[in-house]
């Protein structure tokens, strides 16, 4: 869904666990020179999904990280989210 805006490159979303349950959250790359910012993403976002399926937090990221055949590693994406719930950078 975050695909279909016309910012947006590439997206991937992941689980990230918080007390008692488990929020999602989308890393975006945007189009060279994009303005667009994650709070119209959200906005793109609440018009394509019910509340429950939307992202809670959307991070914008230069790139995507991507093995050789470009598929993108989620698991990189994970250890991000875990560092930032901990409040560790990586």
């Amino acid at each position: 869904m975050l695909n279909e805006h016309p910012a947006v490159v590439q997206s991937a979303v992941i689980g990230r666990s918080v007390p008692g349950n488990e929020e999602v959250v989308a890393y975006v790359e945007l189009l060279p020179g994009s303005t667009a910012r994650p709070a119209d993403l959200m906005t793109h976002a609440a018009q394509l999904l019910t509340a429950y399926k939307r992202p809670s937090k959307i991070i914008v990221v230069d790139a995507l990280p991507a093995a050789s055949t470009g598929k993108i590693l989620k698991h990189r994406l994970a250890e991000v989210a875990r560092n930032q719930a901990t409040g560790y950078a990586s």
